[in-house]
């Protein structure tokens, strides 16, 4: 039973994540993309003060290059990956944002190349291919539903853009600081940034935007916080430490799209297009072909 108590943590997380995209979807109307990524950092550094304190003391440790490193990470995991991906969730179905944004792997492997000159194998630039091709095929259901669709396509491929970029970045980080280090100082620096972007934005209304959510828009913000922000990244620390590094990317986010289409039929009552399905399929066989190639 202790044996498979880590694969079972690994699937739970797969499951939170793809929660998120549906959750999501169903607080964006009450709170604005910006909003809700403010207020997404902001009690998510609270829930990290315990690891806060002593996380920022070997933070001032890094050198010059390192701490520009970690700016760039907060930048892009905290402010510019939610920010886009939570406008995308405005006019996409959740799943068909999900699975554009579950095709990072293949921007990772590109940024890894052009930033680090990581190489790539033959088998994973046919599978980077491949799930570009998967993420056209979702994109294709967009023109049929006009410029604002596509408009979100684009949103949700900055996104990934940005959640990319932060994963060649942070592993950089993990090699001279803890996991946990790095969740905590980049929710705080990420929660200060988008402060300053509420204030040079004057979007106020965001700041008090919290009085008027339901108790279900309350439910929705806290799961995301509590669940998508902490405890899955405790869990996932947890499985990542005790199950194969391949395995352990493959549980967790592989079954995410399952997980998300099923909340959405349940939830919000929208059910998958076969097209949709026909892309993600594509999008997560391109992807196990660059893990499997991976040197």
């Amino acid at each position: 039973m202790r044996r498979l108590a880590p694969y079972a943590v690994l699937l739970l997380v797969s499951a939170v994540w793809g929660a998120h995209a549906v959750v999501g979807a169903s607080v964006i109307a009450a709170l604005s993309p910006l909003a809700l990524a403010t207020w997404r950092f902001t009690f998510t550094a609270v829930l990290y003060a315990p690891v806060l304190i002593p996380a920022l003391r070997r933070v001032r440790t890094l050198s010059r290059g390192d701490w520009g490193l970690l700016l760039a990470a907060s930048l892009c995991s905290s402010v510019l990956f939610p920010l886009f991906y939570y406008q995308s969730l405005i006019t996409l179905p959740p799943v068909e944002s999900l699975l554009i944004v579950n095709a990072a792997p293949v921007l990772t492997a590109l940024f890894g190349f052009f930033l680090y000159r990581e190489t790539l194998a033959r088998g994973q630039v046919f599978g980077l291919v491949l799930a570009l091709a998967g993420v056209v095929v979702i994109s294709s259901q967009a023109v049929a539903r006009g410029e604002q669709s596509m408009a979100a396509i684009s949103d949700a491929a900055i996104g990934t853009a940005a959640f990319a970029l932060y994963t060649v970045l942070s592993r950089r980080l993990f090699k001279r600081l803890p996991l946990f280090d790095v969740l905590a100082v980049t929710s705080l620096l990420g929660a200060i940034m988008l402060w300053v972007v509420l204030v040079a934005t004057r979007a106020y209304s965001a700041a008090t935007a919290l009085a008027s959510l339901t108790l279900h828009e309350w439910f929705a913000l806290l799961f995301i916080v509590i669940f998508v922000s902490t405890i899955a990244y405790i869990f996932y620390g947890y499985g990542l430490a005790r199950v194969p590094a391949g395995v352990s990317a493959a549980l967790t986010f592989y079954p995410q799209a399952v997980f998300a289409a099923l909340l959405q039929w349940i939830w919000l009552g929208r059910a998958v297009t076969l097209l949709t399905v026909a892309g993600g399929a594509v999008i997560l066989a391109g992807s196990v072909l660059m893990q499997r190639f991976a040197r």
